[in-house]
């Protein structure tokens, strides 16, 4: 080889939200594969992260692979074989029902081979040439035109030769909406393509920009290379990190500490102790100066590492070929490529073999040197004194680590949950335009249940919370769901509540004691009246009519009347008492209190303004135990704690039965309040345990459920106003408005 490739790349160390952006550079594992040149890429994909991301790396293995595995003599052919995979597994990904990065790929693939350049792109990316200080546009009038059809991903193809000093650009639009490409131009020209990309990277962040990528290629000669050597630069700067590259942090932390570290292992530490002890103080440096080890030991024992050959993995002979690659800045477009279905696989190769020699090595040197100082009374004391720097070290690890418990999962066992989550996400997808209902919906339960466990996980907490999203968002055109990811309060007060009331337009809010009014365009409920406290805590209310009745732990009756703000006990007539109950409602000027331990409903029926002592509605033997909550339309509703609604009519039981609840959430399971009236065509019952408001019909048919956001964990009350189409849900202590 006669050239050699400097090059720097502008990406993001993290993932961007709303696509899949990434720039890389590859070469040959395999040494003898070396005259068959370097890969760059640059792939875009305008769909959130999760989704493209296994479509963009794809695209890459496949390249990579293929081309390296290519076993004709023509560079040309084997990039074009090459593209021919790729364009057959996006085929195969889009088969599978991944069909959201169609007409969002935009991406750019490079190979160089000495001064020969082969290119292929699709979408809106660009490749620029800038030779002698002018710019020619490589791909110009390419983007955007490739067919959109898979097969037909990658269908053009650019060759020609490059001279030296010749610099290239291969950049994603977005770089262009902030940079213009004069300025690019200038920029490019008179550095390095390390330099240029650095000077590139902050102007970038000066701005906060993160979807822009790019790749600065520049061809230097032999001869330049003699005259002015290489210097190790950093090839690659994230937008998304410190001004200080990622190389430039691990040669600092390799300087500061790893290397000091090292030479304490090797035993020409102790040379390290006593320059740091000197710049503490000549005290300090006089304690430790016996740490030293005698002059002839340590030259004895240092072994200085041979200087690496930079180049000695770069440059090969090259095998003759025959690659028929045109001259300078021709250009030869390939016929469309004719392809087949295959599948790929692709295995990386691990070496470790080395690593573990060195830190074998470095071990035994340790635990020598270690045992010297034991040994040696004149430095015994400062065995002990490490000894006791290590036992305080791995105290504070221990203590440190705790804190984050022992079921925390590495980042790498997330990644692959993550990957079992998105990949039972897409089968969910797929077995839906199938018609396989009932497996879609397994499918997706499985991707929500692996996507939660991990979204505790910094690393893929996000990407979690997006599968678990696009799961539900597929499971619930199944179940006819309205998911209420988050909701804004109408407003919150920081006394406890109980209960909710909406009476001509205003909100009354129950507490233990005190009642509160407001209205529901916001602002603070205010405080209007008060239960007697010697009169028990609230337990249950009803309205009837403008009043609200009031029942509590006293077996007391309350009457307020949000007009005139005033709380009167109600008495029965003949010195009756009211029954024990958990719950009440009113309708046609009778209450109804149930008893759901006792499993009665006891009817008070009023006479001029005076309610009547209790009938039992029911006869003895009934079903009503374990009940909760009941509501009438005419007909008498009562919902069980398990969920079960039992109907009744002039105090006989009626065949009645909640259907049809969708599966997998066919089971209420912490039933809480029933609601519906005469007025209101149907019934919604309050599930607690699922976090939810089901509505059925008045057969029991289900026809709805709207799912209330998961932090709505201290959901006490609801109403509904099918007149206003609405509901509202008090949730520790606020209320919350939901149209339907």
């Amino acid at each position: 080889m006669n050239y050699e490739i400097q090059f720097a790349r502008v990406t993001n160390f993290g993932k961007l939200s709303d696509r899949f952006l990434n720039s890389q550079h590859q070469k040959a594992n395999d040494l003898t594969k070396s005259s068959m040149g370097e890969i760059f890429s640059l792939i875009e994909i305008l769909s959130p992260w999760y989704n493209s991301a296994q479509v963009g790396q794809n695209i890459l293995n496949t390249f990579t692979h293929e081309y390296y595995q290519g076993g004709s003599t023509s560079d040309l052919a084997n990039f074009e074989n090459s593209l021919k995979k790729v364009n057959e597994s996006l085929a195969n990904i889009t088969q599978n029902g991944e069909t959201e990065w169609i007409g969002k790929l935009n991406s750019i693939l490079t190979t160089i081979i000495d001064n020969n350049l082969i290119l292929s792109s699709t979408g809106k990316v660009e490749a620029y040439l800038f030779r002698d200080g002018k710019i020619n546009h490589l791909n110009d009038g390419l983007s955007g035109q490739a067919e959109i059809h898979p097969l037909k991903t990658f269908s053009n193809i650019i060759t020609g030769q490059l001279k030296a000093r010749d610099i290239i650009l291969l950049a994603n639009r977005g770089l262009f909406d902030y940079l213009s490409l004069e300025s690019l131009r200038q920029i490019i020209s008179l550095n390095s393509p390390s330099a240029a990309a650095l000077q590139i990277t902050k102007l970038l962040r000066k701005s906060k920009i993160r979807n822009a990528n790019l790749i600065i290629l520049s061809l230097v000669s032999r001869e330049d290379q003699i005259e002015e050597p290489l210097k190790e630069t950093e090839t690659v700067f994230y937008l998304d990190r410190s001004n200080e590259s990622f190389l430039g942090k691990g040669k600092t932390l390799w300087e500061t500490i790893l290397k000091p570290a090292t030479k304490i292992i090797t035993g020409t530490g102790l040379q390290f102790i006593g320059q740091l002890a000197q710049s503490i103080g000549q005290k300090t440096k006089v304690i430790f100066k016996n740490l030293r080890p005698k002059k002839e030991d340590r030259l004895a024992n240092e072994t200085p590492p041979p200087e690496p050959d930079k180049f000695q993995k770069e440059f090969i002979l090259k095998d003759s070929r025959s690659d028929d690659l045109l001259k300078d800045e021709e250009i030869n477009y390939s016929p469309d490529l004719y392809v087949h279905y295959y599948q790929e696989k692709q295995k990386k190769p691990y070496k470790w073999q080395s690593f573990f020699n060195t830190f074998k090595k470095l071990t035994v040197n340790f635990f020598q040197w270690f045992w010297g100082l034991y040994r040696d009374k004149n430095r015994r004391k400062y065995f002990y004194i490490i000894c006791a720097a290590i036992l305080i070290l791995i105290i504070g690890l221990v203590v440190g680590l705790r804190g984050k418990g022992r079921d925390n999962l590495s980042n790498l066992e997330a990644q692959k949950i993550l990957d079992q989550a998105i990949a039972a996400q897409k089968e969910g997808k797929n077995l839906l335009s199938t018609g396989s209902n009932d497996k879609a919906k397994e499918q997706l339960l499985l991707a929500i249940e692996k996507a939660q466990s991990i979204t505790k996980s910094p690393l893929v907490a996000k990407d979690a919370q997006t599968v678990i999203a696009a799961s539900y968002q597929e499971l619930d055109k199944l179940t006819q769901t309205t998911r209420l990811s988050q909701l804004e309060p109408v407003w919150t007060l920081a006394e406890p509540l109980k209960a909710i009331f909406i009476i001509s337009g205003e909100v009354v809010a129950i507490g233990e004691n005190d009642i509160y009014k407001g209205t529901l365009l916001g602002g603070k409920p205010q405080k209007v009246a008060s239960i007697p406290k010697n009169k028990g805590h609230f337990i249950a209310g009803t309205s009837l009519g403008n009043s609200l009745y009031l029942y509590t732990s006293e077996q007391n009756l309350f009457e307020f009347t949000p007009s005139a703000g005033e709380t009167n006990q109600i008495k029965i007539a003949q010195d009756g008492r009211w029954e024990t109950a958990n719950a009440l409602t009113g309708y046609t000027g009778s209450l109804y209190l149930l008893d759901g331990v006792l499993g009665q409903i006891y009817k008070h029926s009023s006479s001029q303004d005076v309610f009547q002592a209790g009938e039992e509605y029911l006869a003895a033997n009934n079903p009503l135990k374990e009940s909760v909550s009941l509501a009438i339309d005419g007909s008498i509703f009562v919902l069980k704690n398990n969920g079960e609604v039992l109907e009744f009519q002039k105090s006989k039981r009626q065949d009645f039965t909640l259907k049809n609840i969708p599966t997998p959430w066919e089971k209420i399971t912490d039933a809480r309040k029933i609601y519906t009236d005469s007025d209101t065509p149907s019934i919604y019952i309050l599930d607690a345990g699922k976090s939810r408001v089901l509505t059925f019909d008045k057969d029991g048919f289900f026809i709805h459920q709207y799912a209330l956001p998961d932090s709505f964990q201290k959901i006490s009350d609801f109403t509904v106003s099918f007149k206003s189409k609405k509901i509202w849900v008090l949730n520790d202590n606020s209320l919350y408005e939901i149209a339907i």
